[in-house]
């Protein structure tokens, strides 16, 4: 049988950049539990803004944080852990 992770769900926050941490730090749980190896987050509305947080945050959990930015397009991608 296969088991399976639970993680908690956060209260979802009212600020734009509030939520877009939130999304990156769900990913990085995500990816710290084994959950998930990589995940790609994209339509962020301020990646720019939450980027060096998110980055440290990362970096805290031992897992890769990447910053793309493509003419029109910023995603984020989080994992493998390192």
């Amino acid at each position: 049988m296969d088991t399976s992770a639970s993680l908690p769900l956060p209260a979802v926050p009212s600020e734009p950049v509030e939520r877009d941490l939130a999304e990156i730090d769900a990913a990085i749980g995500l990816v710290s539990h084994g959950i998930a190896t990589r995940v790609l987050l994209a339509s962020l509305a301020h990646p720019d803004r939450v980027a060096a947080t998110g980055l440290a945050h990362a970096q805290a959990a031992h897992v890769a944080f990447t910053f793309d930015r493509t003419p029109g397009t910023v995603t984020l991608t989080i994992g493998p852990r390192t």
